[in-house]
């Protein structure tokens, strides 16, 4: 279970800086937004996870004296741990770095990576490294954003595998070594904006199947 709200993840952050809690509560949920607000492994959520960001105050020095490279510091560490806990996934052979652009707003682009990242036929064909566009192309035209479908194309890897909703001639074998990677780029652009985001997610693998069918709670 690892979808924001994400499975008993429980993650504390610690500074030495001093900051008031105002400060960090905004920090912070600026920083979710770009790492653990984009992550997907199943779709499936759990009751409770949390994220803890602590300031001791121990150095002395005030967040408004260096907040440009804390901000930095507190995404890069945010974005590790992200990346950890989509890579550990139950049953995860390939990470898929979900790119999507060209959306109206923020909104509407994770609307369309999520529909992507939890449609059971693509993860299955990621779980083969089948460069099976059709299904990416299936999730954005029931993601419930009104796209043009002459407007959207799908990119594997660095090569556009589908322009304006249509087939386009691409290597095939090359496509399915990318897709074959422990990490790979799939993108969708969408044509109606100047929005983007990256979404991390991942294949389901027969593995997943296993270790879920195999206990009683």
């Amino acid at each position: 279970m690892i979808h924001p709200q994400l499975a008993t993840m429980l993650v504390y952050l610690l500074t030495d800086i001093i900051a008031t809690p105002a400060e960090l509560r905004r920090a912070l949920r600026h920083t979710c937004d770009q790492t653990f607000n984009v992550i997907s492994v199943d779709g499936d959520t759990s009751t409770n996870d949390t994220v803890l960001l602590l300031a001791s105050g121990a150095s002395r020095i005030p967040l408004s004296n260096v907040r440009k490279e804390f901000e930095t510091a507190l995404l890069d560490v945010c974005r590790s741990l992200a990346e950890q806990i989509v890579a550990d996934g139950e049953g995860v052979q390939h990470v898929i770095r979900l790119q999507i652009e060209q959306a109206r707003n923020r909104e509407e682009a994770l609307q369309v990576a999520r529909t992507i990242a939890h449609s059971l036929l693509v993860k299955t064909a990621w779980a083969g490294a089948d460069p099976n566009w059709g299904r990416i192309l299936a999730a954005v035209g029931r993601s419930g954003v009104r796209v043009d479908p002459k407007k959207v194309s799908v990119t594997i890897g660095d090569q556009t595998v589908c322009r304006g909703a249509m087939a386009r001639k691409f290597d095939e074998r090359r496509a399915h070594e990318e897709l074959s990677k422990a990490e790979c780029r799939v993108g969708v652009r969408l044509g109606r904006g100047k929005a983007s985001l990256e979404f991390l997610t991942t294949d389901l693998t027969a593995e997943y199947v296993r270790i879920n069918a195999d206990y009683s709670t």
